[in-house]
């Protein structure tokens, strides 16, 4: 992990980007959690970015595109798990069957 620098800045324009949504102490608390390079990538996305319409369309798109892979993951996990235990199941009640009969029928030839 980066160690912290406690000299780093929020880039002007991503300041003043996240003043309108983020109150000061949490923007604090937030730049001194973030990588620099992080931030200074964030600034210069934000710099490219004329239109603050733009930036919405961008910012809608990103989180779509994060909901989907998200959901994604999801659906991959639920696949990769045990999901239809029934088949588990049966499987343990016939072996547990076929022991018992085959016991009966071990049994049943001693007898004899």
């Amino acid at each position: 992990m980066i160690p912290d620098d406690p000299g780093k800045k929020l880039p002007a324009s991503a300041r003043e980007q996240l003043r309108a949504n983020i109150p000061d102490g949490d923007l604090n608390q937030f730049r001194d959690q973030v990588p620099a390079e992080f931030l200074s990538d964030a600034a210069e996305g934000l710099d490219q970015v004329k239109d603050a319409r733009q930036l919405d369309f961008i910012l809608k798109q990103l989180n779509k595109q994060m909901h989907h892979q998200l959901t994604h993951k999801k659906s991959k996990r639920k696949r990769h798990s045990i999901a239809n235990l029934s088949w588990t199941y049966w499987a343990i009640i016939l072996i547990f069957l076929l022991t018992i009969v085959s016991f009966i029928l071990v049994r049943m030839t001693l007898k004899n």
